[in-house]
């Protein structure tokens, strides 16, 4: 008779790191400027919306007394009301490819989602608009 022999094995799972995810979001930001290809978008200036969502990179924490640890929501919108007053553009894709790479100049923030809508281009419909989204790799490979 064959004798079996077993050995009990305990498997431990590894604690995986970066669990946590710190996420800064910008919701219904307005601005209004000059964007479209048609005459009269050319002409008035039209609301335009941006919601954004930033992965932020979990290596550094924030310090309560220094604004240079977290990122910094205030000087991104201060960086997307630049891109519209100094450039004329037909698209909102491309005011989201200008806004991809003012927002990606922080080497802590892994990926961006833009959405960018113009709530009184279209009569009948409450927004038209685009949204992208890009990890640091996609912007980095552009």
């Amino acid at each position: 008779m064959q004798k079996n022999n077993f050995k009990v094995v305990e498997i431990k799972s590894k604690k995986l790191k970066n669990t946590v995810k710190r996420t800064v979001l910008i919701k219904d930001f307005i601005i209004n400027e000059i964007i479209g290809i048609h005459e009269h978008e050319k002409v008035n200036k039209q609301k335009i919306i941006f919601n954004i969502v930033i992965d932020v990179s979990q290596n550094t924490l924030p310090d309560e007394n220094n604004l240079s640890s977290v990122v910094d929501y205030e000087k991104i919108t201060n960086k997307l009301k630049n891109l519209t007053k100094n450039k004329s553009y037909n698209f909102l894709e491309s005011l989201a490819e200008d806004s991809f790479k003012e927002i990606f100049e922080d080497k802590r923030i892994n990926s961006v989602k833009i959405k960018i809508e113009k709530p009184d281009a279209i009569l009948n419909a409450k927004s038209v608009g685009v949204e992208v989204f890009k990890c640091r790799d996609d912007y980095e490979g552009s």
